[in-house]
This record gives structure tokens, sequence and C-alpha cells, in this order.
């Protein structure tokens, strides 16, 4: 059996073990343990400063670049697109205020902008394909040139849209048409696009404001909105005198942007522009017209897929 004398020497170890670590814990261990957490926290203060260093001299390098681009874009647009009448589609996600600025940026350049039209998620929501494909049909009698047979549902609708918007004819008159006011009434009504303003004359180009693309979609959701942005970007490319579409950097990370510049069958045509949310990108986009009225494509910004930051600088303009 185990006597007393065990239990004694068990607890006086206990008690020794005890008071070894708290000299130790009060002692070298402790300062050692003190000085390695401080030496970590000097540390990732220090990287914290840094960074909010480098945040603060990339946003004034931005704005330092938004304020030379204020200051000499009425010299770079003025009368670039003189006469112009330009449609304005804004796609389901856009920000409404880089619209506005880019309308700015076109009328400074001389261009007028008869009406905006608002794409509605119905027109790119697969749920919703029987019904467009029943309206495309409807409406197809409209077209004088219409998509060969066969084609499909979100060519047709686009193709039907581009001929209410746009024209490659001379615009002589500020009045729709009969058929492009029909078109437009129909699609209104059916819920797939809003129109502010009072739709009058037609344009001779177009431009497309895209957003960030939906994170929370489908596949199923992402392939047909893909399909959808390609058809509209490359019907209102072929009949007018050329397109450009245009959004924020996260258009061109998976969005509309992406899209165009990753189908070279459309981004042959079709010019995009990325960095819409600043003066320069606005501005990028009247130079791209301005570029596709003498028959040339690019595709303009810093985001992937980009092929240069601006469109080359046209002749001045007497």
């Amino acid at each position: 059996m185990i006597d007393f004398r065990y239990h004694v020497v068990s607890l006086v170890s206990v008690f020794i073990a005890l008071a070894v670590g708290i000299v130790l814990g009060a002692g070298p261990l402790n300062e050692g343990i003190s000085v390695g957490i401080t030496d970590q926290v000097n540390q990732l203060t220090s990287e914290k400063n840094q960074l909010r260093t480098e945040r603060d001299q990339a946003l004034q390098a931005s704005d330092a670049k938004d304020d030379w681009a204020t200051a000499v874009g009425p010299a770079l647009v003025a009368r670039q697109l003189s006469g112009r009448a330009v449609a304005v589609i804004e796609l389901p996600g856009a920000d409404g205020s880089q619209a506005d600025a880019t309308v700015t940026q076109l009328q400074a350049a001389g261009a007028t902008v008869p009406a905006r039209v608002t794409l509605q998620d119905k027109w790119f929501d697969p749920q919703q394909a029987a019904f467009r494909n029943q309206l495309a049909a409807q409406l197809l009698p409209e077209l004088t040139d219409a998509p060969a047979a066969g084609a499909a549902t979100e060519t047709q609708l686009a193709a039907e849209l581009a001929r209410a918007l746009v024209t490659n004819e001379a615009v002589t008159g500020a009045e729709a048409d009969p058929t492009a006011a029909a078109i437009v009434a129909a699609m209104t009504d059916a819920g797939l696009l809003s129109v502010d303003g009072t739709l009058g004359q037609r344009g001779t180009l177009a431009v497309l404001v895209g957003g960030a693309p939906d994170g929370d979609a489908t596949d199923q959701e992402k392939k047909a909105t893909a399909a959808g942005w390609l058809a509209l970007a490359a019907q209102l490319d072929q009949r007018s005198a050329g397109a450009v579409l245009a959004g924020s950097a996260e258009a061109a990370d998976g969005g509309p942007v992406a899209a165009v510049r990753g189908s070279s069958d459309v981004s042959d045509d079709v010019s995009t522009v990325d960095g819409l949310d600043s003066v320069i990108g606005q501005i990028d986009v009247v130079l791209a017209l301005r570029q596709q009225l003498a028959g040339a494509a690019g595709q303009y910004g810093t985001a992937s897929g980009a092929t240069a930051v601006s469109p080359p600088l046209p002749a001045a303009v007497p």
C-alpha cells in the first residue's frame, strides 16, 4: 500500500512545480513571450500604415487622372460626334450615374441622345424564354431584313430592338417611324424594357452600358444572359454606323464587357470600354464611337482583355 510518506512527497512535488512555473512565467519566459507578441504587433501596425499610405497615394493618383481628364476632356471630345444621334441602352445592373456621365460626354461631343432605353431582367430570364420567343415571332414581320431563318430568339429580339433604335441611313427627321414606335411599344408593354424620354429620331450610333454580373445567377442564367449581351451588341453594330459596349471594371470580369471581348466574332466589330466609373472611361466611349465611324474597333481600358488604355486620338476637327 502507498504510505503517508508517498502522499507528502507527491504534494511537495506538485507545489514545487507550481512555484517553478510561477517564477518562470513571471520572469524569463514571460519576457520572451511578451517581446514576441510586441514585435508582431509592431510589425502588423507598420504594415497597416504602409498599406494605408499606398492606398492614399493610389487614390491621389486616381483623383489626379480624373482632374486631368476633366480639364482636357472638352478639348478631346469637342465636335467629334457633331450631328450624330446616339442610342443609349442600359443593361440590367448598369450604374445609372455612369450612364448619366456618359451621356454628358456624348452631348459635349456634339451628339444628341433622343432617349435612353433600359432593358429589364425579363429580357434575359431563361424562365421567360417561351414568352420572348412568342413576342419575337410576333414582331418579326416588322423587319424587312430579318435574321436568317432559324436564328435564336435573342438574335431576333436584338434585331427588332436595333431596328427601332438605330439606322445605317442618314437621319433626316426627328420623329420615330411607325415601325420603330410599334416595336418599342410592344416591348414596353411586355415588360422587357422601359424608355426614359420620348423616343424620337433613331440613332446612327449605339452605346450599351453594362454592369457587374449577377454573382447569384445559375449556370443556365449566365449562359442565357451572355448570349443576350452578344446578340444585342452584334445587332446594334450591324444596323448602325457602330456600337460600343461600356461598363465598370466589374463588367470586364464575367460581365458584358468580358463576354464581347471573349467572342472574336463580335469583338472584331464592336468596341468595348471598361472603367466607365472614371472620366477617362467616359471620354474613351466618345473616342471609340469616333473610331467606329472610321470603320475600326478596339477594346479599351485597364481590365482583362483590353488591348489599349484609350483609342487613338482622332485628327483635330476644324
